[in-house]
């Protein structure tokens, strides 16, 4: 008998589907083909047969491309027809409402469409926060969108999530419909109380450690700043605010402890601890990660009720089975690819590595030294574990490699469980006791604040990252897996080798970042982001980044932009050419959100003054140079351009359609790359630009592009169609589309 059959169903599904989420529905019947192809030689095979490994790893293959061709058929393209119409909308809100970007967003489910009963899942975003409560029903006009629908990566995200469409209210005039507490279920009645648990935290911690609190306990992370944010995410240790094993580990752990402690048997323990496992689950809103380590931790507690032992590996691949037959998509979230491979190299070094470690510390005479080596050498190897296994994700999401999750796993992520305990306790103690005598409330704020700063201290160091670009880390996992095949081989043919082939595949896996991102540190980057009608375009250079105006029509711009910089490591410097809605439409929130260094500007934003920090303006005549990066700005007439110089390529934009190019100083009419608004300009007969970006909308921009091209110029126009990269290295310039 197989020792882990749910091991190798889960693991197979989970891999089918991850790579062939995004693919045409051809490549996966091709890969469907395979499966039958090799599932029927097995069965034929007698020798093959024998091996269940080689009759259920195809079976599973199969069916998950099954999956994926019914769910894309008869789900995701039935509900993507409605994106880029208006229709109206019936819908139930199912959870409390989202804030970012200065937008409000609810996840809903909609009763009817133009009359028809549809039940589909999707968001609503209003500019104007409406009275919506979780289970109400709103009723209105709205227009219809594809979330993420110029950006594959926010597609693949929210097609991830089960969210196939967005849509706005085309007006205001929608109706509420309030549904009665009594009539609502028993999920409203569990965000009641993990509201009453926000207001708790934040009543010992009414500040930045109360919306870290929040977010270590229920995985809110809303209200956590940006700064903060950032620097987990730079330090590696987002999975902090991110409920998943870690979490779910530590309060069933705390919950049977403390049940046996006061002389309850397992049995009844391990029953109450189950329980207390499914509200925690509900309690953080049932995320795939969060139900990927909640099922887990289920799986472990019944093999305690039942006193046998429990194999990790094979409850780890039947969670992701349990996962797949309810949201087969769901094997494309990050999140849960994260947690599964990290979950997964974990357990791989428990297993084959920790014996094997237990002896060397044996060793160890002193046992205060063998304590003190034992536990720092497997929380080392645990972090490299887990930082290892996520790192094919990682490439693929961020672009690069950060050695800060090592090191902040070590000296952070250590003090996480003492921040939830005692902030938990913290909460608890403050219904009951003055603020000066909750001891809990005291520790927890320390472990807090340590958390904060240690992890900003760590993001800050820049030596600890390495970066490459999709292209580039597709070419490394290549050589990687070429490399780690080759290996397997070798090992098959001669007598295996594990340490060797470990250290000579990740030798070479270090290697290869190392060299692309030497290569890249060299190179300019430019991003124009489609926001329609409005100039936004980002550069970076040497891990510096200038942003030249935040404006447009989109309604979802202001997410662009900021998803633009975050994917590009933040920016340094903000740019607004002048006031108006192509220069500065989303201008309040890209400072809210992204806190930038320096400011440039014309003219503010209206109520711009009241979050602009003064000791970050700059008046729009000065010039702005950083390692790599020098800005200029001209303004005359009230036309207000500005030209980038990099070592690479020089960069005109203009903020307005009609510019002047003759009032412009010369070394700007000369630049290698222009970005201007709507349209070309007239009088560029004695300009030579090798390349033009349009930014327009949708019909404006294809018509700019086609007459531009159809006149010999090398243009491109955002049109809708998504940002448009341009990298520069050494005078050779690349262009993309994302």
């Amino acid at each position: 008998m197989m020792k882990r059959p749910f091991a190798v169903i889960g693991f197979t599904v989970f891999f089918t589907i991850a790579f062939l989420f995004d693919k045409e529905t051809g490549v996966t019947a091709a890969a469907l083909a395979v499966f039958a192809v090799a599932l029927v030689v097995a069965l034929f095979s007698k020798k093959i047969k024998e091996s269940k490994f080689m009759l259920l790893c195809p079976a599973s293959g199969a069916v998950a491309c099954v999956m994926l061709i019914v769910l894309h058929t008869f789900v995701f393209i039935p509900a993507a027809v409605y994106a880029g119409g208006e229709y109206r909308l019936k819908a139930q809100i199912k959870d409390e409402v989202s804030v970012k970007y200065g937008k409000y967003y609810f996840d809903a489910t909609s009763v009817e469409i133009d009359g028809e009963e549809v039940n589909a899942d999707l968001r609503l975003v209003f500019s104007i926060p409406p009275d919506l409560k979780p289970y109400d029903y709103v009723e209105g006009d709205f227009a219809f969108y594809q979330p993420g629908a110029t950006d594959k990566d926010y597609l693949n995200s929210y097609r991830a999530k089960g969210l196939f469409l967005g849509a706005y209210p085309v007006s205001e005039n929608y109706r509420i419909t309030e549904t009665p507490d009594s009539e609502k279920p028993f999920m409203f009645r569990l965000i009641n109380l993990r509201n009453i648990i926000k207001r708790a935290l934040y009543d010992v911690y009414p500040d930045e450690n109360g919306a870290l609190a929040v977010g270590m306990i229920l995985g809110d992370k809303s209200e956590i700043a940006s700064e903060t944010y950032n620097s987990f995410r730079s330090a590696g240790i987002v999975h902090l605010i991110c409920v998943s094993g870690l979490h779910l580990t530590l309060w069933a752990s705390l919950i049977l402890a403390v049940l046996r402690s006061i002389g309850l048997k397992e049995k009844p323990a391990c029953i109450l601890a189950a329980v207390g496992v499914l509200l925690f689950m509900a309690l953080t809103g049932f995320s795939y990660s969060v139900i990927r380590s909640g099922i887990m931790m289920l799986v472990y507690l019944a093999s305690r009720f039942v006193s046998r032992e429990q194999d990790s590996i094979n409850s780890l691949g039947f969670s992701v089975v349990v996962i797949a037959l309810v949201s087969p998509y769901a094997m494309a979230s990050v999140s849960l690819q994260l947690s599964v491979l990290a979950t997964l190299g974990i357990l791989c070094v428990n297993e084959y590595v920790f014996p094997d470690m237990q002896l060397l510390y044996e060793r160890i005479n002193n046992k205060i030294l063998r304590a003190a080596v034992k536990f720092v050498g497997n929380a080392f190897l645990v972090t490299l574990s887990a930082t290892l296994f996520i790192q094919p994700v990682m490439l693929g999401l961020s672009g690069g490699f950060s050695f800060a999750s090592i090191v902040s796993n070590l000296i952070v992520t250590p003090f996480a469980s003492g921040a939830m305990i005692m902030s938990a306790f913290g909460a608890l103690s403050g219904v009951f006791l003055p603020p000066e005598l909750n001891i809990f409330g005291f520790i927890g704020k320390i472990f807090l604040q340590y958390i904060i700063k240690a992890s900003g201290f760590i993001a800050s160091k820049d030596i600890l990252n390495l970066t490459v670009d999709k292209t580039a880390s597709d070419a490394i996992l290549c050589i990687v897996f070429f490399f780690l095949s080759v290996m397997l081989l070798l090992a098959f043919m001669y007598k295996p080798k594990y340490p060797a082939m470990l250290f000579a595949v990740c030798s070479v896996f270090f290697v290869s970042v190392i060299a692309f991102d030497a290569v890249q540190k060299n190179e300019t980057r430019i991003r124009v982001v489609d926001t329609g009608n409005g100039v936004s375009v980002l550069v970076t250079q040497n891990g510096n980044g200038l942003l030249i105006g935040c404006g447009g029509t989109s309604y979802t711009g202001e997410t662009e932009i900021i998803n633009a910089q975050a994917a590009a490591g933040g920016f340094d410097c903000l740019v607004l050419p002048s006031a108006d809605k192509a220069s500065s439409a989303y201008a309040l929130d890209v400072i809210k959100e992204c806190n930038p260094k320096n400011i440039y500007v014309n003219k503010l934003p209206e109520n711009a003054e009241y979050i602009v920090d003064k000791d970050a303006l700059n008046s729009f005549d000065g010039v702005y140079s950083s390692d790599g990066i020098e800005m200029r700005f001209h303004e005359a007439d009230g036309e207000a351009a500005a030209f980038v110089k990099t070592k690479n390529v020089s960069l005109l934009v203009l903020a307005y359609p009609a510019t002047d190019l003759s009032t412009l100083p010369q070394n700007f009419r000369e630049a290698d790359l222009l970005v201007c608004l709507s349209d070309y300009p007239a009088d560029s007969a004695d300009c030579s630009f090798d390349f033009t970006v349009i930014c327009a909308n949708n019909q404006k921009g294809v018509a700019a592009q086609n007459e531009l091209i159809s006149r010999g110029v090398n243009a491109v126009a955002t049109g809708g169609n998504g940002d448009v990269i341009i990298k520069a290295n050494k005078g050779e310039l690349e262009f993309d589309r994302e």
